[in-house]
């Protein structure tokens, strides 16, 4: 890779996006930290609320571990089973697995107290029973549902990676099907794999929502964390008992770089082309093929209940149809998707452009303060959401900047959260872009600014439209971040299922929560449309050429 000198005009650009990145990513974090270890802090948290906090924080570690090994056991199994076997109805399948990505894990918790709570079909009618299957079990079943898919997109991404030619030669050199995977598939995908692990470590320690709900007497960390600030409104036990939170997170992340830094991956094929797996064994073939359907059709089920019980009077009591839920929606609470359409739009527009431009930045130019603002401009991806917005909650509440109580202060956190999304997509595109273009382009006299906008800017487009498309669905269903900051003028849509949720109003958190789901695909299939314009133009002319 070549590096060149920056002109004075890109060196302004990199310095006000590296104080942006030092003013609301890195001050709210160092203050947290000081905040919640100075001595006014350890002196007015008592000591049974300190060692309770350790027991929760076990409980997170257990919860978020069992969460990942089986979110990330169960991905990579659907990933193989859609990407390397081929058999009927599997584009269909692979469409479905990717809708718990447009709602928060908590959302299945609906259909999981319409099915099992204590007026739920499956326990009080069909059973008889009026036990509560709350706890540890419940939180799992729920996490996993949601973030099995989150593992699933990141590890076929690994999968469209791997080179054939590689598999093909150790099958030629007499390898079993089972070496080649163990050797050359497994471990080209070892860096996506522990990327995965590490991003649904810290999506299970930073949920405090499906712990709340479904999580009956067993509390984890982030979950009380979010009931010391807004239901015993004591800060300082809040802000200690997220560091311990911070800690753990921290060291995960640490972790996975380690791993992946102990080895080189490479692989020169990106390709979304499936290569079939043809020596695989039929019994384990079925065997994978079952795990992904039994996954797909729970997602199903649970889709097919909120559904019921966005449409029912009252779960357990009246299953009158109505519409009455979606009517209270559209005459009262219909303000919260026009915000969470706002807040994703923005948040996802300015923090990909931003992303996108800064890895530009910092891998073609020569900046010695590049891996600081790196580190700085990552640092939230391994910060759990609900700390996140406790560290603006105390910083920005004095001067010299006030935010808390504007509108503008859940724009900015979103903004700063997601801008590593588009960091890393510019950094994994710019890895296989030849600079030579770039600099024939400064060699014929078209400036640093000209070059940028008709050679650069092109090529970094599929990256910013990746980052756009992944910020866009994560602005319309982020909470962790956001709830400690809200006012009633911003609420956003997610806010009010959670709420309706925590209440144990299902009809209106099943209705609120199918217009979100809706109204995220809408956007997101409208936006496909507008960034793909070019390729589909093309391919109704290559038709019609080949028509003719």
């Amino acid at each position: 890779m070549e590096k060149n000198k920056p002109t004075t005009f890109v060196k302004i650009i990199y310095i006000l996006i590296s104080i942006l990145l030092i003013c609301f990513i890195l001050y709210p974090m160092l203050n947290i930290i000081i905040y919640s270890v100075d001595k006014n802090s350890i002196f007015q948290v008592s000591h049974e609320k300190l060692n309770n906090g350790l027991k929760l924080l076990n409980n997170s570690l257990l919860l978020s571990i069992t969460t990942t090994i089986i979110s990330t056991t169960i991905g990579f199994i659907a990933a193989l089973t859609l990407k390397r076997i081929n058999f009927r109805g599997r584009k269909l399948l692979r469409i479905l697995m990717l809708t718990p990505l447009i709602n928060p894990p908590f959302v299945g918790s609906i259909a999981y107290i319409m099915l099992f709570g204590k007026r739920g079909l499956i326990t009080n009618k069909l059973l008889g029973l009026s036990i509560s299957p709350f706890g540890f079990k419940g939180i799992v079943i729920m996490q996993s549902l949601g973030l099995i898919s989150l593992a699933y997109i990141l590890i076929s991404s690994a999968i469209d990676k791997i080179n054939p030619s590689l598999e093909e030669a150790a099958r030629n050199m007499g390898a079993s099907e089972w070496d080649v995977f163990k050797t050359i598939t497994f471990r080209t995908m070892l860096p996506e794999i522990t990327n995965t692990s590490l991003l649904i470590f810290l999506s299970s320690m930073a949920d405090f929502s499906t712990p709340i709900i479904i999580g009956g007497s067993y509390r984890t960390l982030a979950a009380q964390l979010y009931i010391e600030i807004t239901g015993l409104f004591d800060l300082r036990t809040g802000a200690l008992l997220g560091t311990l939170l911070l800690l753990p997170c921290l060291l995960a992340f640490m972790l996975q770089k380690y791993v992946v830094s102990k080895r080189l991956y490479f692989s020169d094929r990106i390709s979304s082309e499936d290569i079939e797996y043809k020596g695989i064994n039929k019994f384990v073939k079925y065997i994978l093929i079952a795990i992904t359907m039994l996954y797909i059709l729970l997602i199903c089920v649970k889709y097919l209940f909120i559904v019921m019980g966005g449409f029912t009077v009252q779960w357990g009591h009246d299953y009158t149809f109505t519409l009455d839920h979606f009517k209270a929606i559209f005459t009262r609470d219909f303000s919260a998707f026009g915000n969470s359409i706002k807040l994703a739009l923005v948040s996802a527009s300015i923090s990909s452009l931003l992303g996108v431009f800064l890895s530009y930045l910092m891998y073609r130019k020569n900046f010695k303060t590049s891996q600081i603002i790196d580190f700085i401009a990552t640092l939230p991806a391994a910060v759990p959401g609900i700390l996140y917005g406790m560290a603006y909650l105390t910083t920005f509440n004095k001067e010299p900047l006030v935010l808390i109580g504007t509108k503008i202060v859940i724009y900015i956190i979103c903004i700063t959260r997601f801008m590593n999304v588009g960091l890393r997509t510019g950094y994994a595109l710019l890895s296989h872009i030849d600079p030579s273009m770039e600099l024939a382009s400064f060699n014929l006299g078209m400036g640093e600014i000209g070059t940028f906008a008709w050679i650069t800017l092109p090529q970094l487009k599929p990256a910013f439209v990746n980052s756009f498309m992944k910020n866009f669905s994560s602005g319309m269903v982020t909470l962790g971040a956001i709830i400690l900051l809200m006012i009633p003028s911003n609420k956003v849509a997610v806010q009010m299922i959670f709420l309706s949720t925590y209440g144990y109003t299902i009809g209106a958190a099943a209705a609120m929560s199918l217009l979100l789901s809706f109204t995220s695909l809408a956007f997101l299939g409208l936006f496909y449309l507008i960034f793909n314009l070019d390729n589909i133009f093309k391919m109704r002319r290559d038709k019609g050429e080949n028509s003719i």
